[in-house]
C-alpha cells in the first residue's frame, strides 16, 4: 500500500467522526437521512469526501444504506464511542504539534527538509510528510526548491493575532456587501442549530469544541458565499490557518457566548438580506473579538447588537 491512501484514510476518519459529531449536536436519532449536499455545505467540503467518510461510517454499522439511496444514521451518534484514529494519524498530529511549537519557541528555523525534521523528532519519513502536508493544507508550510519546505513563522509569531484581525477588519464586512454574495441556505440551516444549542449554554457547561467548530464553520460559510474566488480563496486559507494556529490567549467563556451571539445576529441579517448591517455588525464583532473580552457597561449584548435582537 503506498503512503498517500493512509493518510487520505486518516483524512476520512477524521470527516466521518465530524458528520457523527453534527448529527448528536443537531439531536439526530437513528433513521434519519443523512442528506450528502447538507453534510458537504455543513463541514465545507464537497460531496465526494463526504461520500467517503459515509461509507467509513457503513463498514463500521454507525450507518446503514437506504433503498432509495443514501445513509440513515443506524445509532444514536452521542451515545456513540469516538471513532479510533489511525496510527499514521496520531503519528501526524503529534509531529504537527511538535513543528508548530518548535517553530513557534524559535527552536527550529523556518527552511527544513524532511530528512532533517526526521533526524530531530526519530520518526518516519512518512510520519515527517503526513505532518508537512497537513500544515501546508492549514497554509502554515509549503514547498520550497529542492528538498526544502518553508515553514511560515509569521502565522504564528507574536503580532500574528494583531496582524489577523487587521487583514479580517479589511475583507470580511467587504465579502458580505459582494454584489455575488449567495446565501447557502443549507449551511445557514446546519450552522443556526449548533448556535442555537451553544446559546442555551451557561458560563459553566459552554462547549468550546463546538464553539470553535461553529466558529470556523461560520466564518469559511461567509467566505464560500461571497462570489469572489479571489476574496473567497484568501479568506478560506487565512481561516483554516487562524483554526490551525496556536491560540494566542484565553478567552473566557462569556466572550465566547456573546461571539456566538453575534454569530446568530449577523446569520439572521444575512437571511434578511440586509447585507450592509450584516457587515457593520461583522466589524463590530471582529474588534470585540480583537480585544479578547466584552466592551460592556454590565454584562450582556453590545448595544450595536441589541438593535436587531427578535
Amino acid at each position: 500500500m503506498t503512503p498517500e491512501p493512509k493518510r487520505t484514510h486518516f483524512r476520512h476518519v477524521e470527516l466521518a467522526q465530524k458528520i457523527l459529531d453534527a448529527a448528536g449536536e443537531r439531536g439526530m436519532a437513528p433513521g434519519e437521512r443523512l442528506a450528502e449536499q447538507a453534510l458537504a455545505s455543513l463541514c465545507n467540503v464537497s460531496r465526494t469526501p463526504i461520500r467517503k467518510a459515509l461509507q467509513i461510517l457503513a463498514e463500521r454499522g454507525l450507518v446503514t444504506a437506504d433503498a432509495e439511496g443514501g445513509y440513515l444514521l443506524a445509532v444514536d451518534p452521542v451515545a456513540t464511542a469516538r471513532l479510533e484514529d489511525t496510527a499514521d494519524g496520531d503519528g501526524e498530529n503529534e509531529i504537527y504539534a511538535a513543528i508548530l511549537r518548535d517553530l513557534s519557541a524559535g527552536r527550529i528555523a523556518e527552511s527544513q527538509t524532511i530528512a532533517a525534521l526526521q533526524r530531530r523528532y526519530d520518526v518516519s519519513r512518512q510520519a515527517v510528510q503526513n505532518a508537512l502536508m497537513k500544515l501546508a493544507e492549514e497554509n502554515l508550510a509549503e514547498r520550497g526548491a529542492g528538498q526544502q519546505w518553508l515553514l511560515k513563522h509569521f502565522a504564528i509569531s507574536g503580532d500574528a493575532a494583531a496582524k489577523s484581525y487587521e487583514f479580517r477588519l479589511a475583507t470580511e464586512p467587504l465579502a458580505l456587501t459582494l454584489p455575488d454574495f449567495k446565501r447557502d441556505v443549507p449551511a445557514m440551516t446546519a450552522l443556526r442549530q449548533s448556535m442555537l444549542i451553544l446559546r442555551g449554554m451557561s458560563e459553566a457547561t459552554f462547549d468550546r469544541k463546538l464553539f470553535d467548530r461553529t466558529d470556523f464553520d461560520f466564518h469559511l460559510l461567509i467566505a464560500r458565499s461571497c462570489g469572489n474566488p479571489f476574496m473567497a480563496e484568501a479568506l478560506t486559507n487565512h481561516h483554516r490557518r487562524r483554526r490551525a494556529s496556536p491560540p494566542a490567549g484565553h478567552v473566557n467563556a462569556f466572550r465566547l457566548m456573546q461571539s456566538n451571539l453575534e454569530h446568530i445576529q449577523i446569520l439572521e441579517q444575512i437571511e434578511r438580506g440586509q447585507m450592509e448591517l450584516a457587515a457593520d455588525l461583522m466589524r463590530v464583532h471582529i474588534q470585540l473579538s480583537q480585544s479578547q473580552r466584552p466592551r460592556l457597561a454590565g454584562r450582556g449584548v453590545p448595544p450595536t447588537f441589541k438593535l436587531v435582537v427578535r
